[in-house]
């Protein structure tokens, strides 16, 4: 019974063969942060988008202009810059949200629904 093993395992060359590897996935630390939520102010992991309510405030607009970006401690959030963080200790006056490019056209007011 031996002999028969030996003899299979030398038919067939005397080697196994492994699947090629996959490439190992791209660590969370090296994947850039994704800015989301419904006026832009989250900063959230990559495919980890978080909901937020759609109320808009003054300082929602520091940050069309602020970092969405890996901190040292390797989380995702806002880079604390002096312009952001001057930005939210005194925010522009409120315009309102900005303009969504994506709103179907029957959400858009038009001069004739805006009384």
């Amino acid at each position: 019974m031996l002999a028969s093993l030996l003899f299979a395992v030398a038919a067939c060359g005397g080697s196994s063969t492994s699947a090629p590897t996959a490439s190992p996935p791209v660590p969370i630390a090296a994947a850039t942060c994704e800015v989301g939520g419904c006026n832009g102010t989250a900063c959230a992991e990559p495919g980890k988008q978080m909901m937020t309510t759609c109320e808009y405030r003054p300082e929602f607009a520091c940050y069309q202009s602020a970092t969405c970006e890996r901190q040292r401690d390797g989380r995702c959030d806002w880079s604390g810059t002096a312009e952001l963080v001057a930005c939210l200790a005194n925010p522009p006056p409120a315009a309102g949200p900005p303009d969504n490019p994506t709103a179907p056209a029957s959400q858009t007011p038009t001069a004739s629904t805006v009384r």
